[in-house]
């Protein structure tokens, strides 16, 4: 009998506000990079694989190499241990607040 489903690179998950590809999509217990673009209500694919993103943080976030950058309820990516880890930082924030990190994986807590 035939088990495999999925790669599990990427997981379906339902939006509760627009979203555009490239965001941080926090939704129904995981945790992601928006593979398309989608409308409140829709079904977006996002990617949960640990692999490396390029990822726009705010001004106020420190994030040097080997930091570990937390994703809050909302999406928005802090410094606050208490959020949800998300991204170990492989290249650290440049000037223009990108910052270069590998996807941490899915926890249940």
């Amino acid at each position: 009998m035939e088990t495999l489903r999925s790669d599990g690179k990427a997981v379906d998950v339902v939006v509760a506000k627009a979203i555009v590809k490239g965001d941080v999509v926090v939704a129904e217990g995981f945790f992601g990079i928006a593979m398309n673009d989608a409308a409140s209500g829709d079904t977006i694919a996002i990617e949960v694989a640990q692999r490396e993103h390029e990822l726009v943080v705010g001004s106020g976030i420190t994030a040097a190499k080997g930091a570990i950058l937390y994703v809050s309820a909302a999406g928005v990516i802090t410094n606050t241990n208490s959020d949800k880890a998300f991204l170990k930082v492989t290249v650290a924030k440049d000037s223009n607040n990108y910052v270069w990190g590998i996807l941490l994986p899915q926890l249940t807590a």
